[in-house]
């Protein structure tokens, strides 16, 4: 074939358009960064990053012991242990933990996390929109940058320092992406494209979870929501087929963290049994969500004072146009009797979008009945009170209002594609100016701390999952403790407890300064194993035969349970990864 002059001149604008989306992607991205860049050893008061940066170091010493999987950080709360990362996602940063472990100072490695989130989040969301919108560029790039930059993401990731939750939100575009693409595909899809769809969705909910489990549990409440209002598509055969499958595949997945996580909340009662049903902080009303440049940087701000809720000039100006716009469009079409053929292709989508945008940040709000559901004693309390902080809606939000820009400005596109790309670059400016203001105060406003280890600020922890039995308030020896007998010697490495005990005649209690998970097991010398269980106090109390001296080992272990669900995850992966391998290569539909 030859080289017409329209396939250069196609080719030529491919290349420069492909050149633009980067350089703004790029610069969204390294625009999120300047207070990890310039202000790396910010500490807000009252928030999350000592919190997060204990985890850091705790996990890096559980990998240093040996234990892979983390199960329990046996090194925070003075040695005692604790089973975070079985009720807490903490995949994605064995990252940065490998990278103390090479020798990064912790405060480093954690702004280096902070980096990469951004990085992905640009990229993600870039590809996501790329992929509903069929391969267009330039919008993608506009909404991966508002994103990347949107004021409650920032909030997350430089006040509040949630890093489970802005984590999450890097694949929340993921997300809808894959949801868009399973009813859309529906009609041209066979077998292994419905495998291929159902994989992406699993796979996008399985990031999800890895990152936050209430993030996880909102998406998954909306995507029901949505599945509901199409559900003359979703009881189709396909789409019905393809959804149940996206769930076996997330269930496979996420097997080696939710079978511990249900194991143990099904074997004891946890603080967090009780604080999940009390929301904290403040509500938020109209002027705090609406706010064009939020106030408050995080600097002494407890939650149950003022803090930034706003969504940003960028997403309110998102959902004023799409209204007002739309309401012109139905005007219009009233006046025509009826006459639908205005209304975009993606109308149904783009309305979904918008009203899960309002509905999240009525919900977000003090507007909603917060105090009274609180106050009820049925289902709805644990229901919505779960989520803890109100305006953890307002990321729901905001991802939604994103996507709904992409057809949003898709659409103006059509009709004027100088309209298109002035909203566009009007969306840019929007986010621009909170997004650094937000992060200059947060690097003028905090207190600073250089931060190498995990000694300089203690590797100790929230309380939420001990178990209820736990004495907090007691501070035990470091040795462990022998009724009517005596402790000869005792060494510990990790988790594992040797010592040499001498019992009295009598069957005897020998109690430990650990808290007891089940997954505690005590053997003798000889490999007998004893009776290990929970003291009244929540130690791990092992019961020592009469007349026995000789040496103990202490250990934890995971059950069979935990190890088959490991196995699954990890068949689940692998197969997971040749199916869409060979997919790739392999082109098409497979109709």
């Amino acid at each position: 074939m030859t080289d017409t002059g329209a396939d250069r001149k196609k080719t030529a604008e491919n290349r420069s358009g492909s050149a633009v989306a980067c350089i703004i992607v790029i610069a969204g991205i390294l625009l999120s960064c300047l207070t990890a860049l310039f202000g790396a050893d910010i500490l807000p008061d009252y928030q999350d990053k000592l919190f997060h940066l204990r985890r850091l170091a705790a996990l890096a010493r559980t990998l240093q012991s040996g234990y892979f999987p983390a199960r329990i950080y046996f090194v925070m709360n003075q040695g005692t242990g604790y089973a975070m990362p079985v009720f807490y996602p903490d995949l994605f940063l064995y990252v940065p933990a490998f990278m103390v472990n090479a020798g990064v100072p912790l405060g480093i490695a954690y702004d280096i996390y902070v980096i990469l989130i951004n990085a992905v989040t640009g990229v993600v969301t870039y590809l996501s929109v790329k992929g509903i919108l069929k391969g267009e560029k330039i919008t993608s790039a506009v909404i991966g940058f508002v994103y990347t930059l949107s004021v409650y993401r920032l909030t997350d990731v430089y006040i509040r320092d949630a890093a489970g939750e802005y984590t999450a939100m890097a694949f929340l575009p993921f997300v809808i992406f894959c949801f868009v693409r399973v009813y859309s595909d529906e009609n041209k899809t066979g077998l292994r494209g419905m495998l291929k769809n159902a994989a992406l969705l699993g796979i996008s909910m399985a990031l999800l979870a890895e990152s936050h489990i209430l993030t996880t549990v909102m998406a998954a409440c909306f995507l029901a929501i949505s599945a509901a209002i199409l559900f003359k598509k979703t009881f189709s055969k396909k789409i019905l087929i393809t959804l149940i499958l996206s769930v076996v595949i997330f269930a496979g997945l996420t097997a080696y963290s939710f079978v511990p996580m249900i194991d143990y909340m099904r074997s004891d009662t946890y603080l967090f049994n009780e604080s999940s049903n009390i929301m904290r902080g403040f509500y938020p009303g109209w002027r705090e969500l609406l706010e064009i440049i939020p106030s408050g940087s995080g600097s002494g701000i407890a939650y149950e004072l003022r803090m930034p809720t706003a969504i940003g000039p960028a997403i309110t100006a998102i959902l004023a146009a799409w209204f007002i716009r739309t309401c012109i469009l139905l005007f219009g079409c009233f006046k025509k009797k009826g006459d639908k053929k205005k209304l975009p292709a993606g109308f149904v989508a783009e309305s979904i979008l918008f009203a899960i945008s309002a509905v999240s940040l009525f919900v977000s709000s003090k507007y909603f009945p917060w105090t009274r559901i609180e106050q009820s004693t049925g289902i709805l309390k644990p229901l919505f009170c779960s989520v803890q902080f109100s305006w953890r809606y307002i990321g729901i939000c905001t991802v939604c209002a994103c996507m709904l820009a992409a057809f949003l400005i898709t659409d103006i596109k059509m009709q004027s594609a100088k309209s298109g790309n002035v909203f566009g670059a009007l969306l840019i400016i929007l986010a621009v100016v909170p997004a650094v203001i937000l992060q200059v105060r947060a690097c003028s406003e905090n207190g600073r701390a250089v931060i190498t280890k995990g000694e300089e600020i203690g590797i100790v922890s929230d309380e939420l999952y001990f178990p209820v039995s736990w004495n907090r308030e007691a501070r035990y020896d470091e040795c462990p403790a022998i009724a009517g007998g005596e402790v000869l010697s005792y060494a510990r490495a990790g988790g594992d407890w040797l010592l040499e005990v001498k019992s009295t005649s009598d069957e005897t209690v020998l109690v430990f300064p650990v808290v007891y998970y089940k997954g505690y097991v005590s053997k003798t010398a000889d490999g007998v194993k004893l009776p290990t269980m929970q003291a009244t106090d929540g130690r791990v109390m092992v019961i020592v035969p009469g007349n026995y001296e000789g040496s103990i080992k202490l250990e934890y272990k995971e059950s069979p349970l935990w190890k088959f669900a490991e196995t699954i995850s990890l068949i689940s992966i692998v197969a997971v990864s040749i199916f869409l391998i060979v997919r790739k290569k392999s082109g098409g539909d497979g109709n």
